[in-house]
């Protein structure tokens, strides 16, 4: 009797992370750069489903013209490199990038660039090419400024989220293999653009509408079984 009870308190389990997941990708789904998460379900051998492991979904997202030089998309595969709070290196797919107070390239949370890259003052204008040089304008000429490099890992879903769209290797990830946009299987630099998230919202409401409809039938079924029990204890006693 006990055995639907465990079935249905596993199925309920599955279905919530299934709605905590979904709402989470719909509240992203205008982040740039943005990766959803995928739930992973099996079944387990007593009945029942169980969340087997969440994943990242690394499909890319379009490209948003912004006409903001500073607005970077990887077109293609790999990761910008940023200084995280903590003084390591963190990963994210985000381009969103601008000058600080002191002219040095950061994101929008301040985060530098890596390699550090510093842009005069003095600009008049700022361009970013396909293979990630950084140039700007200096006295009416271009003037070289730095060289963006991105990063590329051999599995990127093994990647661990470190909050503000931003990913730490791990051993699941693999060592970041670091090179020029363009190069050695990395993808070039879009100036001007943006990644969207790779949120698909219809897919998305579908599945909350599913997981749902899960969670309601098994509360039904431990609604049930707890009656069930219930009456054959009064018969006992």
């Amino acid at each position: 009797m006990l055995g639907p009870m465990f079935s249905a308190l596993s199925g309920l389990s599955n279905a919530s992370k299934r709605l905590q997941n979904s709402a989470n990708n719909i509240a992203n789904v205008n982040t740039a750069g943005f990766k959803k998460s995928d739930v992973n379900s099996v079944e387990n051998k007593s009945g029942g489903t169980r969340v087997n492991d969440i994943s990242k979904s690394n499909t890319q997202g379009s490209l948003v013209p912004t006409g903001n030089p500073l607005d970077l998309a990887i077109d293609g595969d790999g990761f910008f490199q940023v200084t995280n709070p903590n003084g390591g290196t963190s990963f994210t797919r985000s381009g969103s990038f601008k000058q600080d107070g002191a002219g040095n390239i950061v994101d929008a949370s301040g985060n530098a660039l890596v390699p550090a890259i510093n842009i005069p003052g003095n600009n008049t204008g700022i361009s970013v090419g396909a293979n990630g040089q950084v140039s700007a304008q200096v006295g009416g000429h271009p003037e070289a400024v730095g060289q963006i490099t991105l990063a590329r890992f051999q599995n990127p879903s093994g990647l661990t989220a470190a909050g503000g769209n931003l990913y730490n290797e791990s051993a699941g990830s693999g060592a970041p293999v670091v090179g020029n946009p363009g190069a050695g299987g990395l993808g070039t630099v879009r100036s001007g653009f943006l990644e969207g998230s790779n949120v698909d919202i219809t897919e998305e409401i579908v599945d909350q509408i599913v997981s749902k409809v899960a969670f309601k039938a098994n509360v039904n079924v431990i609604k049930a079984n707890d009656e069930m029990l219930g009456s054959i204890l009064d018969i006992k006693t």
